[in-house]
């Protein structure tokens, strides 16, 4: 099965600790494959299963983590497997 991600502004990120607090946050949800948090446009990219990770429980992972996901202003991201999946053949 094929990943799918979603692309999503956060707010209160400030530093590379916030970076750090968020990846890990995201992390420990099932069926989350990957986490790209870019700091200077204020974005979050999650790579997850389709029908896991649902988007609730993406942003209360961010809250949880002390920021504020917009996730109602997600949009869907075109996502490429890594040079280790494609080595790998996942």
């Amino acid at each position: 099965m094929t990943d799918e991600a979603l692309r999503f502004p956060v707010e209160g990120m400030t530093c590379s600790s916030c970076v750090g607090r968020i990846t890990r946050a995201l992390r420990t949800l099932e069926g989350v494959h990957g986490v790209r948090v870019d700091l200077g446009r204020e974005l979050v990219t999650v790579r997850r299963e389709p029908g896991s990770a649902v988007d609730d429980a993406i942003a209360a992972a961010v809250e949880s983590a002390g920021y504020h996901a917009r996730i109602d202003e997600a949009i869907p991201v075109d996502v490429r497997p890594t040079l280790l999946e494609r080595v790998l053949g996942r």
